[in-house]
């Protein structure tokens, strides 16, 4: 019975070892299930066409892609991007947590925006006495591959004549081998077409190429792995030509008729003409711009053409025009310059000059209605000389002096017009977009210097500021403090 006893004790003290040891793994299983794997990437951002390996301080560890399509990986953790989006890298290894790393990937300036198959996503295999080329990818389509060998060949000599003392040895041959496959659509496997020596076919699927050409898309995406080098460009002919934009055609005049661009002739060699015009190319990205002023007589008063002109690093070409007046100063622009030297310096900014302006004619001017709206300039002399008017005349003295002082600027006009009840004002370049500047005075007070859309309607709700917003240039939305 004793010796029952003690069997009976050792299989409890054997069952209850077992649940520690069972207790103690599964600890720590729980405790590794907490801990995320370690890695990480150099940068969070990735252009199209580049690549990058994840850093991974573990062994074993296994990597994916949140969208293929955006961004590849392979099985040694190196990142192509693909198409500019978001994109997400899981690293994972067994009993740890998934490690997330998330990439922005982006545009490569002068090249092409996708590439629709990456070399992780290409493998050859061999069949039959064949090689071929498989596209691992889910939508992307190689139009063509090229993989280019040098394998060595051993070649034997001929043999010796019988009794001869003369010993032959054997020679290594450099031979090269292309492998070429088209229309390989993704999830598919394509027969190669190769060239060279076929004795060395054997070879291709088990040694590293010097070069592959991977033509998708319109990428030419081309990889040497010998020397680790990537090269991500244009695999089709360059044909498009520059695109202008900007104020330009149609575009260059408002919806009044003013043109945005207005020159004087005393200061013709001040002016910069390519304001406002910029040319971009889907390739090349901001292509330089030519200015033909061949069609302006300076000498007289009127609207006449600029013309502009770009040409690609293709030899494509590109022109386009823009309206323009050229004005000869007069008696306004004598009382202009006159008051501009009082409350400006040629160094002060454009800003700092428009904010002198407003404060100038705000300062120096009575409302009064008055019905006969001239042209501009005559209107804003008169409104110097008297130092009074209606909304007219304190739009055209704003005019004259922001436009002797370079600023452009055209009017505005209230529409629709409740009760008849006409306003105009001034819309002026500066920082980079257009502000709103309106100097009438109202009872309600107000200031209305270099304001957006919105600070305008925040004053009341558009019915002051109504106009027909498709007939000028679109407005900066940024405050001015």
């Amino acid at each position: 019975m004793e010796h029952n006893r003690m069997k009976r004790q050792m299989g409890r003290w054997f069952f209850l070892s077992l649940a520690l040891v069972v207790c103690f793994f599964g600890q720590k299983e729980n405790v590794q299930a907490k801990t995320t794997v370690r890695a990480s990437v150099p940068t969070k951002s990735l252009k199209v066409g580049n690549r990058m390996q994840v850093k991974a301080q573990a062994a074993n560890v296994r990597f994916s892609s949140s969208d293929s399509m955006t961004a590849s990986v392979d099985s040694q953790g190196i990142i192509t991007g693909k198409k500019e989006g978001k994109v997400t890298i899981y690293v994972k290894r067994r009993g740890y947590k998934t490690k997330k790393l998330a990439l922005s990937i982006k545009k490569s300036a002068g090249k092409p925006a996708s590439l629709p198959v990456s070399f992780s996503e290409l493998s050859l295999t061999m069949k039959n006495g064949k090689v071929y080329v498989s596209n691992t990818s889910k939508k992307g389509k190689i139009k063509k591959i090229v993989y280019k060998y040098k394998l060595e060949k051993i070649v034997m000599p001929n043999q010796p004549v019988s009794g001869s003392a003369v010993s032959f040895t054997s020679q290594k041959i450099t031979k090269t081998m292309t492998v070429t496959a088209k229309n390989v659509a993704a999830g598919k496997n394509v027969a190669a077409q190769c060239t060279g020596d076929k004795e060395l076919l054997n070879l291709v699927t088990s040694k590293t190429p010097e070069k592959i050409e991977l033509f998708t898309g319109d990428a030419l995406y081309c990889h040497e792995p010998g020397k680790k080098a990537y090269t991500f460009d244009w695999g089709t002919k360059d044909t498009k030509a520059p695109k202008f934009s900007g104020l330009i055609g149609k575009k260059s005049v408002s919806g009044n008729g003013d043109c945005y661009r207005i020159y004087y002739s005393d200061r013709k060699n001040r002016y910069d003409l390519k304001q406002f015009v910029s040319a971009r190319d889907d390739r090349d990205g901001k292509v330089k711009i030519q200015v033909d002023t061949g069609k302006i007589n300076w000498k007289k008063q009127g609207i006449y053409k600029l013309y502009f002109y770009a040409t690609d690093k293709a030899g494509n070409k590109a022109a386009t025009w823009a309206k323009v007046q050229v004005l000869i100063p007069g008696s306004a622009e004598a009382a202009a310059d006159q008051v501009l030297r009082s409350i400006t310096r040629s160094s002060d900014s454009d800003t700092k000059k428009a904010r002198a302006i407003y404060k100038y004619v705000r300062g120096h001017s009575s409302y009064v209605q008055n019905a006969a709206h001239a042209q501009w300039r005559t209107a804003a002399l008169r409104g110097l000389r008297y130092q009074s008017g209606d909304c007219y005349t304190y739009y055209a003295m704003c005019r004259l002096l922001l436009t002797r002082a370079g600023i452009p600027n055209v009017m505005i006009k209230r529409y629709p017009t409740p009760g008849g009840q006409r306003h105009f004002w001034n819309l002026c370049y500066v920082q980079g977009g257009w502000y709103h500047f309106d100097t009438t005075p109202r009872t309600r007070k107000g200031k209305f210097c270099l304001r957006t859309d919105a600070q305008l309607w925040a004053y009341s709700s558009g019915y002051t500021f109504r106009f027909t917003k498709k007939l000028y240039p679109k407005r900066a939305t940024k405050k001015i403090s």
